[in-house]
């Protein structure tokens, strides 16, 4: 037993793969495309590339995300052919898949714990491979999951490996940043707050430097975005007032209507319609008035939190778990029997809120013992996150890229546990 547990413990990488390709051949997978944004960009940005920077790049959502799959996408661009975008593209992710897992247990490996706990920290990644699944298709989450794995690799190593730090892991930890806003755009209220602690972050100043230098990228992207796609600042706005106004009506009156929304079809809530009529009422008041949509919007939304402030508690405090409950919408909506498909989602979430409520157990004791260099990064970054599932459209997703975050957690609760005289606390 010993030999097959050290033998798990040390090859995380390789077992990841393995699970990745018998996962494959899983007829349940997420849409091949998404809403096919990446797909389009991608193909379109490599058209602009072959015309001499010529042509119109859809970028409503990360631009670095179109980055990452051009490679897979600029191999079989000469068949013209989705499958083959679609395999290509999973053959890649299967690349930072692996990467991903390789960082996340770097970080592990500083915390030394036993090869017991680590083949116990792989099993629940084995059982419920949510980072594999999200890799089955062209959706961008695996670049948004290595990134957040990168970034706290760097930062766990930053934060207590006192004689192995480089100046290069200042850089790297802003390239992960660079990425994650790339891919995920909606953890720039993070990268921000996080950048403020790092100016009082002690360390040399050469290391902080090159950091902000690396970090410059952003404003760059940023510019790069908005003059890329002409109506990709419009998409944006619409998809900012629509999901501020979904953000009133989620959970309102189907507290427990957990499946997402993505249409009128049989699954939609009384919320997600009500929602809908009211997004025509409002915006049929603006075209009558000329008022500025996202003004009005915002001022609606307002007053509704202002009236209604224990719903919207109420709201906040489902929205917690239920942005953390992973819903296999192809499941769900399947002809399956409803054993098969709540048993399903009940074995899967029960395993990940094991991670959630020893990573809440785990960042109290952070806090108690004062290790702020890992309480204070972690908790803006799961903050962030929390922060726009309760303030706009909330998505198992959108809480996705903090998910390494919680395997490292559950590994520092092994090693509490070992350790109780707690030799990372912070003096």
């Amino acid at each position: 037993m010993k030999k097959i547990i050290d033998f798990v413990a040390n090859r995380p990488v390789l077992i990841t793969a393995f699970i990745f390709i018998i996962f494959y051949f899983i007829p349940i997978k997420p849409k091949p495309f998404g809403d096919g944004d990446f797909h389009t960009g991608t193909i379109q940005l490599i058209e602009y590339l072959s015309n001499n920077f010529e042509g119109e790049i859809r970028v409503n959502k990360g631009m670095l995300t179109l980055v990452c799959y051009l490679i897979p996408y600029a191999i079989v661009y000469p068949f013209k052919n989705d499958s083959y975008f679609l395999f290509s593209s999973i053959a890649f992710s299967l690349i930072f898949v692996c990467l991903s897992v390789n960082f996340i247990f770097k970080a592990i490996d500083l915390l030394k714990v036993s090869n017991k706990q680590k083949a116990i920290i792989i099993l629940l990644l084995s059982l419920f491979p949510i980072h594999i699944y999200y890799a089955m298709g062209v959706i961008g989450e695996v670049f948004a999951f290595f990134a957040s794995s990168l970034w706290l690799y760097f930062w766990v190593k930053i934060s207590f490996s006192k004689n192995k730090i480089k100046l290069s892991d200042f850089i790297f930890l802003g390239l992960s940043l660079i990425l994650l806003y790339g891919t995920k755009p909606i953890f720039i209220p993070f990268i921000g707050v996080f950048s403020i602690y790092m100016f009082f972050f002690k360390s040399h100043w050469r290391n902080k430097l090159a950091f902000f230098l690396t970090i410059t990228i952003i404003p760059l992207l940023i510019f790069i975005e908005s003059k890329s796609h002409k109506h990709g600042q419009e998409f944006k706005q619409y998809a900012f007032r629509s999901q501020i106004l979904w953000s009133r009506y989620e959970l309102r009156d189907e507290p427990f209507n957990w499946i997402p929304q993505h249409g009128k079809d049989e699954f939609s809530s009384t919320d997600y319609l009500n929602n809908r009529k009211k997004r025509i009422e409002l915006d049929s008041i603006c075209t009558v008035n000329g008022y500025d949509r996202n003004e009005y919007f915002i001022k609606w939304v307002l007053n509704d939190i202002a009236d209604n402030p224990l719903l919207t508690l109420r709201q906040y405090s489902l929205k917690f778990f239920q942005s953390q409950s992973f819903i296999i919408s192809p499941l769900i909506k399947s002809k399956k029997s409803p054993f098969i498909k709540y048993s399903i989602h009940i074995y899967i979430n029960l395993i990940n809120f094991l991670l959630v409520f020893v990573g809440v157990f785990t960042m109290f004791k952070l806090q108690k013992v004062k290790n702020y260099k890992l309480f204070f990064p972690f908790l803006f970054f799961w903050g962030s996150a929390l922060c726009y599932v309760f303030l706009l459209h909330s998505e198992q997703r959108y809480m996705f890229p903090f998910r390494p975050i919680l395997i490292f957690l559950f590994a520092y609760w092994f090693h509490m546990k070992n350790e109780k005289s707690l030799d990372f606390k912070e003096t």
